[in-house]
């Protein structure tokens, strides 16, 4: 069956000329250390308002990793061996965009000759190199992988995608590490389209781990969207009471402080004490330590309970 002979003109979108980050050119997510590739990553985004456009050298001679444990992937990040458990995989640094963007894939002239194309598969025949050769529906490219081709956004769409190299006949490039696996990820920051990203009040970001870009909010805000205020940032339990969020319940405040021995009250500012009802007489109590009081006493009264005259209210009456 032939999957792909006729040669092809590709249209590039207009903003392509505004914002290309070259990928696996060393520069941006490879190196090369003792002989051999290293990925490297940016472990935090943020969220880019343009679409920008990707290209990927699809060659053998740069930018392929070696080992899913080390070289591809960071520690134990997304790592995947074959499943014929004998050896790593080789494959393409793998790339992260956000939904929108433009990957281009630009072949090297040494592989021009070759008819090759580029076939959606499964992440099991992503690891084995399986292509379907029965269908075309999966081909990338509606011809021959030549020069530059712009990857249709039907490839694109959130998630991750494995891509690998076809051949109508001859050698296997995939199993030589032409293979790239490429994980788009959508935005959760905002309530609607015209909302402002994460209320103004935090970062669109994702890490390399993650599968989607989330707000990131900014102290005293919080939510999806940080769009509530959190009334525990202002430290509102004195002597050491631990502030509970209680937005959303019964609570005017918002908030509830637990008081540790001997404080009480709403903001764990009063001393469980020696206060009881009617020990002050004509005043109130207020207590100083667990184990002490005071009265304040109403005029005209004094003492220690608060049940003397002044002398000064004696000499007037």
């Amino acid at each position: 069956m032939t999957l792909f002979m006729r040669d092809c003109k590709i249209q590039f979108p207009q903003m392509i000329n505004k914002s290309i980050m070259l990928l696996g050119l060393v520069v941006l997510h490879s190196t090369f250390i003792n002989g051999k590739t290293t990925c490297k990553w940016q472990f935090v985004e943020e969220w880019h308002t343009q679409p920008l456009s990707y290209m990927v050298n699809w060659t053998l001679t740069e930018n392929i990793c070696m080992d899913f444990y080390g070289d591809c992937w960071f520690g134990d990040v997304n790592t995947k061996m074959n499943t014929s458990g004998n050896q790593v995989v080789p494959q393409i640094c793998p790339l992260q965009i956000q939904l929108g963007d433009i990957l281009i894939i630009s072949s090297e002239p040494s592989l021009e000759s070759p008819e090759i194309n580029l076939m959606n598969v499964s992440e099991a025949s992503f690891i084995d190199c399986l292509q379907n050769t029965t269908t075309e529906d999966q081909l990338l490219f509606g011809c021959k992988l030549k020069g530059m081709h712009t990857v249709n956004s039907q490839w694109l769409s959130a998630g991750t995608h494995y891509f690998i190299t076809v051949t109508a006949s001859g050698p296997s490039f995939c199993h030589l590490g032409l293979r790239l696996n490429v994980t788009v990820k959508e935005q959760f920051c905002q309530e609607s389209l015209s909302s402002e990203f994460c209320s103004g009040h935090g970062k669109c970001l994702t890490e390399v781990w993650s599968k989607t870009y989330s707000c990131h909010c900014q102290p005293p805000f919080s939510g999806k969207y940080c769009e509530e205020l959190d009334p525990c940032s202002y430290k509102p339990c004195e002597n050491n009471g631990s502030c509970i969020n209680k937005r959303g319940k019964l609570n005017k405040q918002g908030y509830e402080c637990i008081c540790y021995p001997p404080f009480t009250g709403i903001h764990c500012s009063e001393i469980i004490g020696q206060c009881r009802p009617r020990i002050c007489f004509h005043g109130n109590c207020g207590n100083i330590t667990a184990s002490s009081f005071i009265c304040e006493c109403d005029e005209p009264f004094s003492g220690h309970h608060v049940h003397l005259f002044t002398n000064i209210y004696r000499q007037a009456l």
